[in-house]
């Protein structure tokens, strides 16, 4: 059982949650001897239920306490556009987005700025896919309505984002074109059913795509990418522009670079699947505006 939540621990919550916590704390012992309030939007959770989510925070805030020796003090709110709001109202001092959240919440508040960004897949783009049997009949998105999707526990939010985006580009609702959607405990299990034709389809992360090519090339070659997504921004820690000094700020972004050369921060990066911090690439924000520009922030009940 405790295996089985560290798991969906490790496949769910996303790697800049350790990274913001980490640094805020930093700043708390220096500067602010209250905990650090930190944003995290609900979409980070999405595959947990209420009550396992409350116990599950603070025993990340302890074991971020016991590196540290500060405790930050993590908020979980309902969404995104709550992370925002409260940002930018001062009511949490440094937030963590998906990529793409943090593209919605910059184009509404441009004095919301990137910090560093987590690299968890030796890559700062993102791709989601829609993949289906090599033999199947299956060669449009049309094709799969009123058929079976999978989507794995743990899935990343840009895959949900871009199958929802896709089926209202043909004019229908996520939740109402697929006949039965399933959620299979992981990526490969997901795939797996596609290959033996218990499902028609499953929506993954391209970097889990490729490592399942790697892992599994017998099953892989029964399998094809129906649809690829265009490049999403990997997640971010954020500021608002003028709360924190810039030291300090050079200070986290310093401190959190060279976190993988060191032991304890290796080990902690590790338990959270992330292979380091980085600075903001030179082309992010080309990335921020692209993905805004293709998913604009959701309207009404999506």
């Amino acid at each position: 059982m405790l295996g089985n939540i560290r798991s969906r621990i490790t496949s769910v919550l996303l790697p800049a949650t350790f990274a913001v916590v980490l640094a805020a704390s930093n700043f708390a012992s220096a500067q602010h001897p209250a905990p650090v309030k930190i944003g995290l939007p609900a979409t980070m959770f999405r595959d947990f239920p209420k009550v396992t989510v409350e116990a599950l925070l603070p025993v990340f805030t302890k074991l971020i306490e016991s590196q540290t020796g500060v405790k930050g003090q993590p908020v979980l709110l309902s969404g995104p556009e709550e992370v925002r709001q409260q940002l930018i109202e001062g009511k949490i001092q440094l937030a963590v987005f998906h990529g793409f959240e943090y593209a919605w919440a910059q184009s509404k508040s441009p004095e919301l700025h990137p910090l560093v960004i987590a690299i968890s897949q030796n890559s700062p783009k993102l791709t989601a896919q829609i993949i289906v049997a090599d033999g199947s009949a299956v060669n449009k998105l049309e094709d799969l309505q009123g058929k079976q999707l999978a989507i794995p526990s743990g899935t990343r939010e840009h895959c949900r984002l871009f199958v929802s985006r896709r089926c209202r580009s043909i004019g229908h609702r996520f939740d109402k074109f697929f006949d039965r959607i399933t959620k299979p405990n992981n990526v490969g299990a997901a795939l797996d059913d596609v290959a033996a034709g218990r499902v028609h389809a499953t929506v993954v992360d391209g970097s889990a795509w490729e490592s399942y090519k790697w892992a599994r090339p017998v099953e892989a070659r029964r399998l094809r990418t129906l649809l690829q997504s265009e490049p999403f921004p990997t997640g971010v820690v954020v500021y608002k522009q003028g709360v924190l000094p810039e030291p300090i700020l050079k200070k986290f972004k310093d401190g959190l670079s060279v976190a993988h050369q060191n032991v304890e921060g290796k080990q902690l990066m590790n338990l959270w699947k992330l292979t380091r911090f980085d600075n903001i690439p030179n082309d992010y924000q080309d990335t921020l505006n692209n993905i805004v520009k293709a998913y604009p922030p959701p309207i009404g009940d999506e």
